[in-house]
Formats: C-alpha cells, structure tokens, sequence
C-alpha cells in the first residue's frame, strides 16, 4: 500500500495533468478559430497602392491639419483589403480601380496616376456626379468612404480634432476661438 505522501504527489500529477488536458482541449477549438479568420487570397493591392494614396491625398489633402497621407490611410486601406475583404470583394475592388485609369485614359494622360492634379480632381469629380447605377460610381464612393473612415480614426486625426468622452453639456452656439479647429463630443 502506498504512503500519504506518494498519495498527494499522485494526486497532484493527475490534478496537473488534467489542467493540461482541459487546457488543450479548450485552447485547440480557439486556435482554429483564430486561423480561421485570417484571408486565404493571395491578393494584393502593392501594384496600385500609388493610385490609393494619390486619390486618399486628394479626398483628405494636407492643409493646416495633417491629410490622408500624413495620417496612414493608404496602408489603412490595403489592411482592410488584405485582412477584411473577401475574395469577391477584393476582385470587386481591385477590377474597379481600373474605371480610374480609363476615365484618365479618355483625358489623354497615360494612367491616373501618370495623370496631372487637374485630371486626377476631374476624374474624380466626374465619378462623384455619377448615379448608383453608372460604372465607377460604388468603387469611388467605396474608396471614399474607406478613407474618410480611415483619417477620422487615425492617431494623427483625433490629436488634430478635439474629442470629449463623456459629452458635457450641449451649447449650441460656442465661438471657434474658445474650442479650436473643430470639435468631437462623440466618437466616430
């Protein structure tokens, strides 16, 4: 018969080897879970990423404040391509961004980026007036609304915008000179 203390080592083995195997058997599920979420595409954006840089600079341009560039929105956006979208929606995309280059073409410049900064503006301009139905229309306005979404988050744009956590009072008529540029009471 085995002793009190060769007991208790016992037990504490079998005690630690039950953690252990409750440890696996809960963290495998989660790890699959985790690989699963990654984007098996091997799509990638690196061939227009000049392109999505010039257009996020001229939808959010540096003045005072910092623009698209200066706030990463270019590198925001190939994330969410590379880490968000699905292989239709990349392919969607990525075939989309050519309406820039063609609409470019039929203005005489090589390419959109290739283009001069009133070419690029009226390209843009022209897919902005477009209707939801026009060819161009939902790739502009996807870009568009990525990067605007991209700036508004970024570092660079809540140090340039006051933001306020917990909103104070409302006052609906406060003068620019006491609170600044602009003012954010809620979040984005």
């Amino acid at each position: 018969m085995e002793s009190l203390e060769q007991l208790r080592i016992n037990r504490r083995s079998a005690l630690r080897g039950i953690v252990t195997v409750s440890g696996i058997v809960v963290a495998l599920p989660l790890m699959g879970t985790i690989a699963g979420c990654t984007n098996g595409s091997n799509a990638n954006l690196s061939e227009r990423m000049e392109l999505i840089d010039i257009v996020s600079n001229l939808i959010i341009p540096q003045t005072d404040t910092p623009g698209a560039r200066a706030a990463g929105v270019p590198a925001y956006i190939e994330a969410v391509f590379t880490d968000h979208f699905t292989d239709e929606q990349q392919s969607n995309f990525t075939n989309g961004l050519d309406i820039f280059d063609d609409l470019a073409s039929a203005k005489g410049a090589d390419t959109f980026t290739a283009a001069s900064e009133v070419v690029q503006k009226t390209v843009l301009t022209e897919l902005d007036e477009r209707t939801e139905d026009q060819t161009g229309h939902a790739i502009w306005r996807q870009l568009r609304e990525i990067t605007i979404f991209g700036f508004y988050t970024s570092e660079q744009a809540m140090q340039e915008l006051s933001f306020e956590e917990l909103p104070g009072r409302y006052n609906g008529c406060v003068p620019f000179e006491e609170v600044g540029r602009a003012w954010l009471d809620r979040g984005v």
